[in-house]
């Protein structure tokens, strides 16, 4: 028989016992729902996770010091750094305190000192206005940049701290309350009794769509000065600031000649006591690939039972219509069908039972992402994920069909005519 005659003979056995076909996908579409979901879910975990390494920054060294440092000091570095390196100073820690717009004073937020290159690496915001640059850090001039968050949920979100006034508390507000309604680009704020200006808004995106590491993430609302100003204006403080220096280099076969560099930098500076520990990003990029394999083997591993159930009760039901059609068998046989027809007869009829699993688990696994991922919205189907998984089933399905129209294809004209 030629295929579209296979596929017919098989679809009419199919739709003439429905019950025993259902049954006999069902297993099939539990196995390909579970297959469907966590190749959906981890296809999109591992684009996330290139995503973020993307944007955090190819070559990307974290190391920390425990004294601050200065702009010679960050020259001499950037000296002793790779070509084309991306360098930067900041706190290793942001402070709390207060600032008063309009006999206003607001809190809530926590501020640092930035350099130009601070957004060479995981910047995700929408900048309105403009970003500090360097003849604000040699000036140390009085600007600062402000976060702006997208709604309420946000914001709620967001560990935010206000220290009230005991004496007029009600002139106290949140810096993300002041942002919602009022704003404040190119106006001035009364900061440690100085004035600054707002040259900048850092608009972020949604927590669910921000690409960005949760490491890398804000934790309080923020509000961003030169780094050099931030230093100027708490002279006080200044030994007690530690500083964080990340590097961008661009390459990742340059990172370790740079974390050379950093370590002797620090140890020059501060003599051979100072241990500095560069933190290789490449290394946290790896353990989250690393968690994610290990998800989808734990999750593959309980699809593959199912699937291997599924399969079980094909064959089951396999054997049970060639038992139930062996004298069919026989005439077919008499009438010249040859052993090769018989076998395709039922593994086609097999295969059609798997498909049908397999559009059926798909559509369980696609409800199921929609229901249970984290994000549904940003979900992406990849083709490559509904062509597995098609393909799965048809293996399957053909594999534990194999041995009973094996079976089938080996009975004798003769005895299958006979049986009754």
């Amino acid at each position: 028989m030629k295929l579209p005659d296979l596929i017919s003979t098989g679809w009419t056995e199919i739709y003439s016992h429905k019950m025993r076909s259902f049954l006999s996908f069902f297993a099939i579409a539990i196995g390909i729902a579970t297959f469907f979901y966590t190749l959906s879910v981890l296809s999109q975990r591992y684009r996330d996770i290139n995503r973020s390494a993307e944007i955090s920054g190819i070559g990307r060294i974290d190391v920390t010091t425990e004294h601050p440092l200065d702009m010679t000091q960050y020259n001499t570095l950037k000296e002793m750094l790779p070509d084309g390196t991306s360098l930067s100073f900041a706190p290793r820690s942001f402070y709390y305190e207060q600032f008063t717009y309009k006999n206003k004073k607001v809190g809530g937020f926590s501020y640092g000192g930035i350099m130009p290159t601070w957004k060479d690496s995981s910047f995700a915001y929408r900048l309105e206005g403009r970003f500090i640059n360097w003849q604000d850090v040699a000036n140390k001039n009085r600007v600062v940049l402000l976060t702006v968050y997208p709604n309420e949920k946000e914001k709620r979100e967001l560990e935010e701290y206000v220290w009230n006034d005991e004496n007029e508390p009600e002139k106290t507000i949140k810096m993300t309350e002041l942002t919602s309604h009022v704003n404040l680009l190119n106006q001035q704020i009364i900061f440690n009794n100085e004035t600054f200006t707002v040259i900048g808004l850092l608009h972020s995106l949604e927590a669910k769509k921000d690409p960005r590491f949760r490491q890398d993430r804000e934790w309080s609302p923020r509000i961003y000065m030169p780094y050099t100003t931030f230093y100027d204006v708490q002279p006080g403080w200044r030994e007690e600031y530690a500083s964080a220096i990340r590097i961008i280099t661009g390459n990742e076969n340059t990172t370790r000649v740079a974390a050379s560099a950093v370590t002797s930098f620090l140890r020059s500076q501060f003599g051979i006591d100072e241990k500095p520990q560069p933190e290789f990003f490449r290394e946290k990029i790896k353990e989250r690939i690393k968690d994610a394999r290990a998800d989808l083997n734990k999750m593959l591993f309980l699809g593959l039972i199912a699937m291997i159930a599924g399969g079980i009760g094909i064959m089951n039901v396999t054997m049970a219509v060639i038992f139930s059609r062996t004298k069919e068998i026989g005439v077919r046989r008499a009438l010249g069908a040859t052993r090769g027809d018989i076998l395709a007869q039922f593994l086609v009829e097999a295969m059609l039972l798997g498909l049908c699993g397999s559009l059926a688990g798909m559509l369980l696994g696609y409800l199921a992402v929609l229901y249970m991922a984290a994000d549904a919205s940003q979900m992406t189907f990849s083709w490559w994920v509904v062509a597995l998984s098609v393909l799965i089933a048809l293996v399957t399905s053909f594999l534990f069909a194999l041995y009973p129209a094996w079976q089938a294809s080996k009975l004798r004209p003769v005895d299958a005519l006979k049986y009754e």
